[in-house]
């Protein structure tokens, strides 16, 4: 998929401005024709925190806000944060007409390597079950991974028919390019028989940490601009010629491991401090706090970013940028808000930790020092 031809766009050309007017242009970045995000991550990210820059690699998966938009009988939508290219998935249920399956059945169209039955009742009447009000009517699964040249990634894309009763249609979508040459960032969004387009920009650095506690996807109104981006033709719900209005599009949005059978706490509408959901059969939307779904025309709420600062460990490691709570899970010690690793102070700077005394050598005394002190609790 690689090369200098086709559609093929410069990244850098295309973060400069966002488009004026009419519909958004696909190509991973956010347009001024979405309006305000309809939905905010509220949550630390379970699946990675990418920390790298690069327009097609990612170090981990995010949904740091949502948004969707109609225009010219096509509906567009954007998902700011990243996919992870190890074939993670961006799970997308739309509810956009009469019908739809509000618990994912068994007997749906087989796409993506069996992803629906992954998903749905095995026969003994579980299955991944939405909102109250929220039923799916068409599924789409996107995924990447390293292309053959080393530069970037590939993506893959899927869709699916949600009828009431099941069945329907299904079938791959197309693939697309993120990718970089000589410096220079080249997006080609995917292209396939049935005119739905996915273009990823998988340069965010921003948006959520990692964990699963509370953060925020846009703090400060501070909206990620790179991601997935979606374009879907309206006919392809319209399977039964009926004409629909499409007056009340809803759309649930998550993170999902490779092989469809790991949800994460990535999900627009947001989950709040949760870690991931894991087996999406035993997963109920309905039970959990909140809409997990926005639709269009929502305004997302604000949230509050997670305060993150150094984390010491007494074997000289440090990680910065995490909460409290993260560092104290991992049996570190949290040094405050904003602080880095140079002002970690584990104590005395002892080169020879097991010299327990001080007196420059291991030997019985420091030995009878913790048997001495053994069953203590430290401060």
């Amino acid at each position: 998929m690689c090369g200098k031809t086709g559609i093929g766009v410069a990244v850098a050309a295309l973060m400069g401005s966002f488009a004026s007017a009419g519909a958004p242009t696909v190509d991973g970045t956010l347009d001024a024709a979405y309006g305000p995000l309809a939905s905010i991550q509220g949550n630390s990210t379970g699946f990675g925190d990418n920390s790298d820059d690069h327009v097609g690699y990612s170090g981990g998966s995010e949904l740091d806000g949502g948004v969707a938009t109609m225009s010219n009988g096509k509906l567009f939508i954007h998902l700011g944060g990243n996919i992870e290219h190890n074939y993670n998935k961006v799970e997308v249920f739309i509810d956009a007409r009469d019908g739809g399956q509000n618990r994912i059945l068994g007997i749906n169209p087989d796409v993506g390597f069996g992803a629906l039955q992954r998903m749905g009742d095995d026969g003994t009447g579980n299955g991944l079950t939405f909102d109250a009000g929220f039923d799916p009517d068409l599924y789409l699964s996107i995924g990447c991974g390293d292309n053959a040249d080393g530069n970037g990634i590939n993506s893959y894309i899927d869709y699916a028919e949600l009828r009431t009763n099941g069945d329907g249609f299904g079938a791959y979508a197309g693939s697309g390019s993120s990718y970089s040459i000589d410096g220079t960032d080249y997006i080609e969004p995917s292209t396939g028989d049935y005119g739905i387009t996915v273009a990823i920009n998988n340069s965010n650095i921003g948006g959520v940490i990692g964990g699963d506690g509370s953060d925020c996807g846009a703090p400060e109104d501070v909206a990620v601009t790179t991601g997935i981006e979606i374009e879907i033709p309206l006919y392809l719900f319209d399977w039964d010629f009926e004409g629909l209005p499409y007056d009340d599009v809803k759309l649930c949005v998550f993170v999902n491991s490779s092989d469809h059978g790991w949800v994460s706490n990535q999900i627009l509408g947001s989950l709040d401090a949760s870690a991931n959901l894991g087996e999406p059969r035993q997963v109920n939307f309905d039970n959990i706090d909140g809409p997990q779904y926005f639709a269009l025309g929502d305004e997302g709420e604000p949230c509050i970013p997670a305060t993150i600062g150094a984390c010491c460990f007494a074997n000289g490691e440090c990680w910065e940028g995490v909460t409290d709570d993260h560092c104290d899970t991992n049996r570190g010690l949290w040094i405050g808000e904003d602080t880095t690793c140079v002002e970690c102070d584990l104590g005395g700077g002892n080169d020879c930790p097991t010299d327990i005394d001080g007196s420059g050598t291991t030997d019985v005394d420091d030995l009878l020092q913790v048997i001495g002190n053994f069953g203590n609790v430290c401060p």
